[in-house]
Parts: C-alpha cells; structure tokens; sequence
C-alpha cells in the first residue's frame, strides 16, 4: 500500500528529484575530494555518486528510516533501478561521509544565530521489559537511564548541537549509557558561537573553568 502511494505521488518525486539533482551535482563538485572522484574504476558504476546522493537526500527529506522501503520507492526512478538492493546499501553507506563533509561546509556558509542549544535524546530500540534479553546492535547499543520519563532503555542516546532556528550544526550518537559531558568536545568542534546552552549534564569542571 505505502508503494502505491508514493506510485500515486511519482510526479511529485520526480520533481524533486530535479531540484535535488541541480543542488548535489553542484555539491559534489565543490567539496568531494578529487581522490574520491577519480577513484579505481568509479566509471564502471552503473550508477554515479552524485545519482546516489540524490537518493539519499531525498529519502531524508521523505523522512524514510528503513532502507528496504526507501529502496522500493527508489524503482520509481531509472537510476534507482539499476543497482540491486545489497549492491545500492553498500554504494549508500560509502557516501555517508560525503553527506558529513557537505555538511559541515554548508555550515560553514551560514548566518548563524549568536545562541546555540546542547541537548541528548533516547533512541530506544525495544520496549524496557527486553531490556536484558535483546540482542540487536549487540556490543554498539547498550542499557541507560532515562531521567525525564523515569526508566532503563536500551540503545542509543543522540546529542545535538542546534540553532535557535532548528538547524542542526552537529550530531553525536553514543551508547546509552555515556554521560553528556563525554559528547561535549566532539559536539563542539569547530564551534565558535557567542552562548552555548545546556543543562548541568553537559558543564563538567574543565568546562565551569574555561
């Protein structure tokens, strides 16, 4: 059903497919490293890395998670047709660094707030009574508290840095039970704003006295 809704919605798609390939083709031009360009048979591929990219940016702007349904829609589009499934996960997880890089340039390009927010949120991956039996991201995931609901959930924990206009300057995304503060340096690279505001959670000593 949810394939022949975005069938329906094709027209939309392809739309904004062309809006998207203007803008990653640009991209890709300014900021991949030519190493990566110009890398060990990149012509042979059936189907380019700024193609790619494209789906990727469009499959968050969707708002997608899984990748299996993202990849049915993809057979909406000639390029997404190209590269069976295993094959189009292995080519996408390879440019989740190019996605990074083009971030943080763009972030580097923007009038940015004078304020910023530090704040964590819980990615539980099953219901807390699991807690203890489940063996998804085994060794990567692991058991947390969390405060503001008054439970153990196991998972991850995401710390953002944001603008008071909701763009994300940075992410971190740690085991559930790493304490805030062990976030702080890396979510502050490169971070060069007036005020900073977090709860207590993210201000340890070396922080209080800088």
């Amino acid at each position: 059903m949810s394939h022949l809704q975005y069938t329906a919605k094709s027209h939309h798609l392809q739309w904004n497919l062309k809006q998207l390939s203007k803008i990653c083709h640009q991209l890709y031009r300014n900021y991949c490293p030519e190493s990566f360009k110009h890398r060990r048979k990149v012509n042979l591929s059936k189907v380019s890395d700024q193609s790619l990219l494209v789906l990727l940016i469009l499959q968050a702007e969707l708002g997608i998670k899984s990748q299996r349904h993202f990849y049915r829609i993809c057979q909406l589009f000639s390029c997404g047709r190209l590269l069976e499934r295993s094959r189009f996960n292995r080519r996408a997880r390879q440019l989740i660094w190019l996605v990074q890089l083009i971030r943080q340039a763009m972030n580097t390009q923007l009038s940015l707030d004078t304020i910023v927010i530090i704040d964590s949120f819980p990615l539980s991956l099953c219901q807390p009574v699991r807690n203890y039996r489940t063996r998804i991201f085994n060794g990567l995931a692991d058991i947390g508290y969390n405060a503001s609901k008054n439970l153990w959930f196991y998972g991850f924990k995401v710390h953002m840095l944001v603008t008071l206009s909701d763009y994300i300057l940075n992410y971190v995304v740690t085991p559930a039970s790493v304490h805030d503060i062990r976030a702080v340096e890396d979510l502050l690279e490169n971070c060069h704003h007036s005020y900073i505001l977090a709860d207590l959670g993210y201000l340890s000593r070396e922080l209080r006295n800088s």
